[in-house]
């Protein structure tokens, strides 16, 4: 059965429909123009008509004038006018009475120059005494008072001295009308709206009017001719009225017209259905073949034979069904191509962990991948769902956000990472990256989505881990110095707000390092994680616990509403540890120091706060241990105010590079030659007075540790001492070298160890002309990590040396374990040299320095007696006031070249 909607039937339909409308459309216009024909047949008889019985009564009005004139002229020859009185009535009554078989007018009246009446006859006397002498038409009100009369007038003399109007008066009745009719027509006299007479006789005057007395009405034309003049009396509806009615012969019949009109459209009709409709509904048919083709095509994208046979057969034609034949076939055969393609993509992506998406704008699957199921680890077909109705209850207002700003074109393309639900208890979480962007195009009905959602857990989770691991602590699990940092500016911030305080403490476990020495590092990592997870355990959610380094730990105290508040839980952290540790080997006790600074009483920044709650810490190690200290308890008993200042000026001086270097010699003791020279810094800070004074060192770098500034002083003083080793070196002084002290903070930085030899090398200077000291106690601090450290820069051919040595509590082992080249005594033990007990010591540092391979530098050689005494000893290098003070770059210049001219520069001594 034929498709009702195909293209063939609806265009037989519409030719039916065409036909018929032809039909109606050919018969209106053959009614029409026979109307057309028709009314102006009429208007041109009427117009003819109205033509004629004007004429007529023109001619019956000058027949009036003529009998009027004659009368006229019989009385004006009698002399009847010059009569006076009776004599003129009775000579025009005798006249009128000898032509009243002969007379012409049914009446007559005589008036003078001033309108009055001289003479009247006949019965119409009554109308014309009332009669205007300007009425063309009047009315009788005599016993035939339905008739009409025209007037005619004409002037008449009356006498030498007198002039005066004849009026005559002849009636319009039946006989008249019928006079005047012309042919079939039939004439009407109309007064006042009723017939008064008519070319018909009395039958006449019964005879209907239609509503239209001028016009065709059906097979009669009515014409209206008005007898008044303008000047009438009687006007509008009282005015005599001539109408005139009169057959009209028929063109042609009505019926004819359609029948004629009916047979032409059918004739066209059947040449339409049979000449055009036969051609369309072939083409109709080619192209239901090619409908069928497409369809057929669509099924699999392949082309059947069928298919081929069809549009084989169009491809040979040269017209338009050709040329579409010809492109449908092209069509396919990219569609082919392009879906052999996409399987393909379709095959390749299924290979891979991710599935490709396609959603409609309000977030429902409308299209996904097999790779669904791979990802999702879901069965059930997804078509028709929303998205978000796989994802954690958490995350789906997220998606359904995004998917809205995508809707309303807010963005282009998202990416976020999302939960899936959970499928089953016990099951984990299971991570997926989800990116889409918003596409358009007829593929997807006009807008969608598109994107690719894959599964990341395990990466997702190893990226958690990384991420963890860079902001905590291995040991201990809790937060670094970095986001430490990063809470602590929340946490001020957030007190500036809100007018709460914050408080920082450094806490130093007492004594640790006998733990380690007595029950080693492992026993010591076990109770720092013990400590840190009671410490937690007193803590509020919003505080933090961090741990600084080695036995330092660092306690945040955010949105603290007063001081009482912050001392109530530094006690309470201070007594926690109070109660012994239990582990395996037995319980420990073990107590803390701690210093609290807060803001923003004691310090409007972090790196302020810091340094004042670590000089409290500091403040509580000299107390005795095992207590805390407030910042704003020492500035209230006067402690530290010089420092204080000190530390508030430290920042500026570093920025405006008023650190300077010195340097003193380093000599032989054996041949007094310089070995090199040590960089020490030196800080000189004029006071509101102008005048100022130098600070020491021992003042200033603990507080640039403390303040995070001793990356930048150590930098400084490096690069300062680069360029002054190149100036000597192109003076040709720079055959030495040159030892620089490296603080702990410098040594653990990363990439460290690149960084000094990149410095070097742009300066000329080889690595091993560099001696970086560091002091014992920084090189035991972490043994294994400094060793590594130490390894890794005397691989890269630094020299090494273990600054204050013998100040520490390092073993035989310990120092073994070290790559360093020198041992440099400390001066403590130079000046005691002169006693037997620290000339023992002195031997004994020696001695064990040869044991071990290692070279000696004895500083604080002040007298030559002291310098003889250690060259004695074995001491290979020495340094001190007697050798050179510290100098200048270019006090230093100076003394070299006075050295090199045999001259012993006493200014350097």
């Amino acid at each position: 059965m034929r498709n009702p909607r195909s293209l063939l039937t609806r265009a037989n339909y519409l030719l039916l429909m065409v036909g018929l409308l032809a039909a109606g459309l050919g018969v209106g216009a053959a009614w029409l123009a026979w109307r057309g024909a028709t009314n102006a047949y009429a208007q041109r008889t009427n117009e003819q008509t109205l033509s004629h019985y004007q004429a007529k009564l023109s001619d019956f009005a000058r027949e009036n004038e003529k009998a009027a004139a004659r009368h006229k002229a019989q009385i004006e020859f009698l002399r009847i006018g010059e009569l006076s009185g009776e004599q003129r009535l009775a000579r025009l009554r005798a006249f009128f009475t000898a032509q009243a078989e002969y007379r012409y007018f049914e009446g007559v009246m005589l008036v003078n120059a001033d309108g009055v009446s001289l003479y009247s006859a006949g019965c119409q006397a009554m109308l014309l005494d009332s009669l205007n002498l300007n009425d063309l038409y009047v009315k009788s009100h005599c016993a035939d008072a339905g008739t009409v009369y025209a007037i005619s007038r004409t002037p008449i003399w009356l006498g030498a001295e007198e002039r005066g109007t004849a009026l005559f008066a002849r009636a319009l009745n039946n006989g008249l009308l019928t006079h005047l009719a012309r042919g079939m027509d039939t004439l009407f006299l109309l007064q006042g709206g009723r017939t008064v007479a008519s070319s018909l006789g009395e039958q006449g005057l019964r005879v209907p009017f239609p509503a239209n007395r001028n016009g065709r009405d059906g097979d009669t034309l009515w014409v209206s001719l008005p007898l008044a003049g303008e000047n009438a009396q009687a006007g509008g509806g009282n005015a005599p009225l001539l109408v005139i009615q009169r057959p009209l012969d028929s063109l042609v019949s009505p019926r004819d017209v359609m029948v004629a009109a009916a047979l032409l459209t059918l004739l066209l009709l059947v040449l339409l259905w049979f000449g055009l409709g036969r051609a369309v509904r072939g083409h109709l048919k080619e192209i239901e073949s090619l409908s069928r083709s497409a369809g057929a095509f669509l099924v699999q994208f392949r082309r059947s034979p069928r298919v081929r046979e069809v549009l084989e057969k169009l491809t040979t034609r040269q017209d338009e069904m050709g040329q579409l034949g010809t492109a449908l076939d092209q069509l396919m055969e990219e569609t082919e191509s392009r879906y052999a393609e996409q399987a393909a993509y379709l095959q390749t992506l299924d290979m891979l962990e991710e599935a490709v998406l396609e959603l409609d704008l309000a977030g429902r699957i409308t299209q996904v991948s097999s790779g669904w199921r791979k990802v999702t680890g879901i069965d059930a077909d997804a078509a028709g769902q929303m998205l978000a109705d796989y994802l954690d209850p958490e995350d789906a207002p997220a998606l359904v956000a995004l998917v809205a700003a995508l809707a309303r074109h807010e963005k282009q393309q998202i990416s976020a990472r999302l939960r899936l639900a959970r499928q089953g208890e016990g099951e984990g979480e299971r991570w997926l990256e989800l990116r889409l962007l918003r596409a358009g195009g007829h593929d997807c009905g006009g807008d969608c989505l598109r994107g690719v959602l894959r599964d990341i857990t395990q990466g997702y989770l190893q990226e958690r881990r990384i991420t963890h691991m860079a902001l905590h602590d291995a040991l201990t699990g809790l937060p670094n110095r970095v986001l430490l940092e990063d809470r602590m500016k929340i946490a001020m911030r957030m007190a500036e707000r809100n007018r709460h305080k914050v408080a920082l403490g450094f806490i130093d476990i007492d004594h640790f390092k006998h733990v380690n020495d007595s029950m080693g590092h492992k026993m010591g990592d076990q109770l720092l994680i013990a400590l840190a997870d009671r410490l937690r355990r007193h803590l509020r959610s919003g505080d933090t616990l961090a741990r600084w380094g080695g036995d330092e730990f660092i306690v945040l105290l955010p949105d603290m509403a007063t001081i009482e508040a912050i001392r109530e839980v530094a006690e309470k952290l201070r007594l926690a540890t109070e109660t012994p540790l239990t582990m395996e080997e037995g319980e420990f006790h073990l107590t803390i120091s701690a210093g609290y600074a807060v803001f923003p009483d004691d310090a409007e920044n972090g790196e302020l706060l810091q340094a004042h709650a670590d000089r409290a810490m500091f403040y509580a190690k000299a107390q005795g241990r095992n207590n805390l200290q407030f910042f704003a308890d020492m500035a209230h008993k006067g402690l530290g105010k010089k420092e204080v200042y000190i530390q508030q000026r430290l920042a500026a001086a570093i920025r405006e590079k008023r650190i300077s270097n010195h340097y003193q010699p380093l000599v032989d003791a054996k041949t007094g030659r310089v070995e090199g020279v040590e960089t020490l810094a030196r800080w000189y800070e004029p006071d509101s007075d102008g005048n100022g004074g130098w600070i020491s060192p021992a003042t200033f770098i603990p507080m640039a540790e403390n303040l995070g500034l001793i990356r930048e002083l150590g930098e400084q003083v490096w690069y300062q001492a680069l360029q002054d080793m190149q100036g000597w070196r192109e003076c040709g002084f720079g055959d030495f070298g040159l030892s620089v002290n490296l603080s702990k903070r410098q040594l653990f930085m990363p990439f460290f160890t690149e960084k000094l030899l990149e410095d070097t090398q742009v300066h000329g200077l080889e690595p091993g002309r560099v001696t970086l000291e560091i002091t014992e106690s920084i090189a035991l601090l972490d043994v294994e990590y400094a060793a590594e450290r130490l390894k890794e820069l005397r691989e890269a051919g630094f020299r090494l040396s273990i600054d204050d040595f013998g100040t520490g509590y390092s073993s035989l082992s310990q120092l073994h374990d070290l790559p360093v080249h020198e041992l440099k005594i400390d001066i403590a033990f130079v000046r005691r040299i002169v006693q037997p007990q620290g000339a023992r010591l002195v031997q004994t540092i020696v001695g064990m320095a040869d044991a071990l391979g290692l070279s000696t530098v004895a500083e604080g050689v002040e007298d030559a007696a002291v310098a003889e005494r250690l060259r004695e000893m074995g001491v290979d290098i020495l340094q001190g006031w007697h050798l050179g003070r510290p100098m200048s770059a270019e006090a230093l210049t100076a003394w070299l070249a006075a050295r090199a001219h045999g001259d012993w520069p006493e200014a350097a001594r």
